[in-house]
């Protein structure tokens, strides 16, 4: 396992103080000692940062700051809040839905328990504003196998891209990966997307599932009111098929766009889905260029 970057935010802390001793401790968590909310701030704004636990009073404010700062620059980090003030006045000074995870900060087994919850929320993003599949780990290891920027997949999966447009008339179309925190698109057609954070991404949504997800018009789903915004207009239609590698990982998707609702047919989702198929072909390629050949006779 990685060792998990983690910030640890008091002014009155020394280095043999509990929980910070258990976190310095532990051979998987790697601890940066801060003592005020800029000085977090800064870090986290240079660092990827896999948790956060803070105190509470802080000279420049308190730790529900910094984790509202955390929220608002890296949602789907893990934050922790150790304090001894009461979990009612917390909830009553934090803004609405704000997510952490509250450890009083007088009890024997307060050190462990947050060395607990440190791994928990880096391992299992289990306080990440979007959901993920269940096999989240194992899928983003998989990722790391694969040469994205090998010029033949760049070159396929823009002719992908451009098929896809051009079969369904549609305006806008992509081939995307879902990294840990974004969506980064490979190849787009209409026009020019690049990065994305995996929050508010309608592709987070497609890659908890095999096959195709059609979203017919998203001002109806309460889960796209922010979607992918074009030069030309709001995305209103959205058709996707998930890339799944021969091992079942989800790791991207193949989607058209539309500015205005439309329906989607069996056929339609046959072909979509072939071409999600060729995607993993060519990323087979880019994963094992010596043991597989380029494909040949396909929808490129």
């Amino acid at each position: 396992m990685d060792e998990i970057t983690t910030v640890f935010i008091s002014p009155e802390a020394t280095a043999d103080t509990s929980p910070l001793r258990e976190l310095i401790s532990d051979p998987d968590i790697s601890v940066y000692w801060k003592t005020t909310v800029e000085e977090a701030k800064a870090f986290i704004a240079d660092t990827l940062v896999d948790c956060v636990v803070t105190a509470y009073d802080l000279p420049d404010g308190t730790g529900i700051d910094v984790i509202t700062h955390l929220r608002e620059t890296s949602p789907d980090t893990g934050a922790i809040l150790v304090t001894d003030v009461s979990l009612d006045q917390v909830t009553e000074e934090a803004s609405p839905g704000l997510v952490l995870e509250f450890v009083p900060g007088n009890q024997p087994a307060t050190g462990a328990r947050v060395v607990q919850l440190v791994k928990s929320t880096a391992e299992n993003r289990s306080q990440t504003s979007y959901p993920v599949p269940p096999s989240e780990t194992e899928r983003l290891e998989v990722l790391e196998s694969y040469n994205l920027n090998d010029e033949r997949f760049v070159r396929a999966v823009g002719r992908i891209s451009d098929l896809a447009a051009d079969h369904f008339e549609a305006p806008y179309s992509s081939v995307a990966i879902l990294t840990e925190r974004t969506q980064e698109i490979l190849a787009c057609t209409g026009t020019s997307w690049d990065r994305t954070p995996r929050e508010g991404s309608v592709c987070t949504y497609t890659i908890l599932h095999d096959g195709v997800s059609v979203v017919e018009d998203t001002l109806a789903d309460p889960r796209f009111e922010a979607t992918i915004d074009s030069d030309d207009g709001d995305i209103r239609f959205y058709a996707g098929a998930t890339i799944n590698t021969s091992e079942g990982y989800p790791v991207g998707t193949v989607c058209i766009y539309d500015e205005e609702p439309r329906p989607f047919t069996e056929s339609d989702r046959e072909f979509l889905s072939l071409l999600a198929a060729e995607v993993m072909d060519w990323l087979e390629v880019v994963r094992h260029p010596r043991e597989v050949e380029a494909p040949s006779g396909g929808v490129t």
